[in-house]
């Protein structure tokens, strides 16, 4: 059994396609409320995963679909992580070179933004390639504001 601050997993298997993202991101909803995690937290690791799972559909299954697991741990109070797998071609998003945010946008790289978000978000961001599967693991941790002292 586990402990009270770990709470069950959520483990999903998604088929790769973009169509199916919004189901899961109410699913994902619905756990995190459930396990009370705070809403900062799922609001904005559930934007990274969304970039995540979008790259492994569109990019990977080139629209087509094909096998993704998800399996997300919470940390109570405030860490989430997760684990997601797919058996695309190899593709280490954590190699990218950074976007060029201060470049005008005439001058930009087309794509590469939404990984350049997930790494600013995220205090853990792995790629590994195991046989024939991509695995990515990122973890974030939410720290509440600290409160404002009035100079009264």
């Amino acid at each position: 059994m586990l402990p009270m601050n770990h709470p069950a997993p959520l483990q999903c298997t998604l088929s790769g396609t973009v169509s199916e993202l919004p189901a899961f991101f109410e699913r994902l909803e619905d756990w995190a409320q459930g396990h009370e995690v705070p809403m900062p937290l799922a609001s904005s690791f559930g934007l990274m995963l969304d970039e995540l799972l979008t790259n492994v559909a569109t990019h990977g299954y080139a629209g087509k679909g094909g096998p993704v697991s998800v399996h997300i741990t919470f940390d109570a109070p405030a860490t989430l992580s997760a684990v997601l797998r797919d058996e695309g071609p190899p593709f280490d998003p954590t190699a990218l070179v950074a976007a060029d945010v201060e470049a005008a946008l005439e001058d930009r790289h087309i794509g590469g933004l939404g990984v350049h978000f997930v790494k600013k978000l995220a205090e853990r961001f792995v790629y590994r390639r195991d046989g024939a599967v991509n695995e990515i693991s990122v973890t974030r941790t939410w720290v509440a504001p600290s409160p404002q002292v009035s100079g009264l």
